[in-house]
């Protein structure tokens, strides 16, 4: 009898111990502030596994640039913009690491952009990581970032990055969790595929960025950029460094140039699409929103140029007659009338303006 109680209560504490964690999960979520970036990366895991061809990695320089949706329906590409805002070129092997465990992409785009602005215009901080962090599930692979890069490079304690409840308490009143529930059992599907639409513009004048001169980054992140290379040569996958059309400085183009040499000595391309401004018809006066940054017209051209490169340089199929990705077709309703209002938003913004 005595055993039998034992085993009774041993059973209980194990169902008590699992609800609870189940309980904390739920509510770790629920607490988390809705962001782009929570929904972007937490919306990567809702997506059916092995069902992703290519994934674009990075900042807003990747999901307000790349649409997977008009690639998915112009060319049949399935892809995903797995990124965050102020994205940190040190994150990029964690979030490798987490695509390969949920997907066998045949390509990794990598945003290039984050490793030449990352010594002085955005350095690491607190905000960049969580943007990543906060929306990537409780992993091994998330604590090994988290323990190698949290005191390195921020010298703050690493406890409330482990356990993100501890960082947010929202006020529940009136909020909207359903999604948040749904992100806590990686089901949460982001219906635009990591996009962001930015209804907004700004009239920019190109700078001058031809040059074949080359500017060393700091070695910190230099070094940053070798040890992601390393890694990428252990992995099966292709990968290709792209830098999105935006207002690039000459010692910007500088910069790129130097980078690119490292990433073509590990056999890799790299794109850098403000060497075709014209090849994009790329209009100063329309396509962006600020200096860094492309609006929906932008990015309709940019999105279309690089289908384009990927068409000639990868072997990506086309999944439109593909009757497991029947759901995708179900999207485009919906993106289309974020594309119509989102240009007629911009468009009385340009005639106001005028």
């Amino acid at each position: 009898m005595k055993a039998k109680k034992i085993i009774k209560w041993s059973i209980l504490i194990i169902i008590f111990m699992l609800i609870s964690l189940l309980f904390i999960r739920v509510m770790t979520y629920i607490m988390k502030p809705t962001s782009v970036d929570l929904n972007n990366i937490a919306g990567f895991y809702g997506e059916e596994k092995n069902t992703l061809d290519m994934v674009y990695i990075g900042g807003s320089a990747a999901f307000v640039y790349y649409e997977p949706l008009r690639a998915f329906e112009q060319e049949g590409i399935a892809s995903y913009n797995y990124g965050a805002n102020t994205i940190q070129p040190e994150l990029y092997k964690t979030m490798i690491k987490e695509i390969l465990k949920n997907q066998k992409p045949e390509l990794i785009i990598i945003d290039a952009r984050s490793f030449q602005y990352r010594e002085k215009d955005q350095p690491p901080t607190e905000v960049a990581y969580r943007n990543v962090l906060t929306g990537m599930p409780f992993s091994l692979n998330k604590l090994e970032f988290i323990y190698e890069n949290v005191e390195k490079y921020l010298k703050e304690g690493k406890a409330s990055y482990c356990f993100d409840i501890i960082k947010y308490h929202r006020d529940l009143k009136g909020a909207s969790i359903n999604n948040q529930i749904k992100m806590a059992f990686n089901i949460y599907k982001n219906p635009l595929k990591g996009f962001y639409f930015v209804p907004k513009v700004d009239k920019q004048t190109k700078a001058k960025n031809e040059t074949d001169s080359k500017k060393p980054v700091a070695k910190e992140t230099e070094e940053i950029l070798i040890d992601l290379l390393e890694y990428c040569k252990t992995t099966e996958c292709n990968y290709l460094f792209v830098v999105s059309p935006y207002v690039e400085q000459e010692e910007h183009k500088e910069n790129f140039n130097y980078i690119s040499e490292i990433i073509n000595q590990y056999s890799y391309n790299f794109l850098d699409a403000n060497d075709y401004y014209e090849e994009m018809k790329i209009d100063f006066a329309k396509d962006l929103y600020d200096e860094n940054h492309v609006n929906i017209f932008g990015s309709e051209k940019y999105t279309d140029f690089l289908c384009e490169y990927l068409k000639e340089n990868y072997n990506l199929p086309d999944r439109r007659e593909d009757e497991n990705y029947k759901d995708w077709f179900d999207l485009l309703d919906n993106w289309h009338k974020q594309v119509d209002n989102t240009k007629v938003e911009i468009n009385k913004l340009i005639g106001e303006s005028t």
